[in-house]
């Protein structure tokens, strides 16, 4: 079976400034489509599943998604981008819930993974927002490892083809050159964005969060999310903060969700309806969706719920 690196689609992707959007999917061998990221074996769309012990929920996430085997092989390079960027408690929903980073990087480690890399260019002092997230020892103690990127070296400048206002961005090089990339948000309110979900987590993965802020927010979302594409998305919707985000505290409820699946656009809209928002009201949503990026209508969206 003919594997493809995500190193070897990422050297594709910058180097096309034409062309549908590229998708590295679950399996070597599925094709997937453009706009609705669902494979042509009728493997639905979105996973919905449903618990109360974070691990197990993300255990099942995975096997319904195919298995560890359909996600990685041995020897791959990984890195999990989950939100790692407050100060804040486990239990305030700031941050990705530190159970699910745990037990994706032993579950990948235990897969064959050569290595579990979890890089966040965060808001609050990087020490800070690793230990009281819970998220660094979580990481560490299952075998991972966990940076802030400081040095010129950590990133690398791209050019964003589809761009419109993001048209080049300095990116994480884990982010880049893993051979499997796995974004692990957690679905919250914020300010600026409306809400923060897969596509705007990638703002930890650049250097300069602050010209998106400056330039226009929800096209740049839109647009960055064009050129990096995750081969899995999980969110984290065990709690999620509606309102005072991103950092908070604010006002919970708890959904006890994870939303898994291959397309952000699709996951980023199941999310918004948590939060009693049509997807197409927040903009960088329908501005996605009409980019190609992925399926911000959950009319065309297969959904499947899995109690556990």
């Amino acid at each position: 079976m003919h594997s493809v690196t995500r190193r070897t689609f990422l050297k594709t992707v910058t180097a096309a400034a034409a062309g549908g959007v590229l998708t590295p999917g679950l399996m070597a061998d599925e094709t997937t489509d453009a706009v609705s990221g669902a494979a042509n074996n009728l493997r639905p769309d979105l996973w919905i599943i449903k618990g109360s012990d974070p691990a197990r929920m993300l255990e099942t996430a995975i096997a319904r998604a195919g298995g560890w085997s359909a996600l990685l092989r041995p020897g791959m390079r990984v890195t999990l981008k989950p939100n790692a960027a407050w100060a804040s408690k486990p239990e305030e929903g700031g941050n990705t819930h530190p159970a699910l980073t745990e037990a994706f990087t032993r579950g990948a480690l235990a897969a064959g993974a050569a290595q579990v890399v979890v890089c966040e260019n965060t808001c609050s002092p990087s020490e800070q927002a690793f230990e009281m997230s819970g998220i660094g020892p979580a990481v560490t103690k299952a075998g991972g490892r966990i940076y802030s990127p400081k040095q010129d070296s950590h990133f690398r400048r791209v050019s964003i083809p589809k761009g419109k206002a993001l048209t080049e961005a300095e990116v994480t090089v884990d982010a880049l050159d893993c051979d499997c990339l796995v974004n692990m948000p957690v679905a919250k309110h914020h300010g600026s964005a409306t809400l923060t979900i897969c596509m705007k987590n990638w703002m930890g993965s650049v250097r300069d969060r602050g010209q998106w802020h400056r330039t226009n927010l929800h096209q740049c979302i839109a647009d960055f999310s064009t050129f990096i594409r995750p081969t899995l998305n999980i969110v984290d919707a065990t709690r999620i903060m509606t309102t005072n985000g991103p950092r908070g505290p604010g006002k919970l409820l708890y959904p006890n969700l994870l939303i898994v699946g291959r397309d952000p656009v699709a996951c980023d809209a199941y999310a918004a309806t948590l939060f009693g928002l049509e997807p197409f009201t927040v903009p960088y949503i329908r501005i996605a969706h009409e980019m190609g990026v992925g399926q911000g209508d959950l009319s065309k969206v297969n959904l499947v719920t899995v109690e556990i």
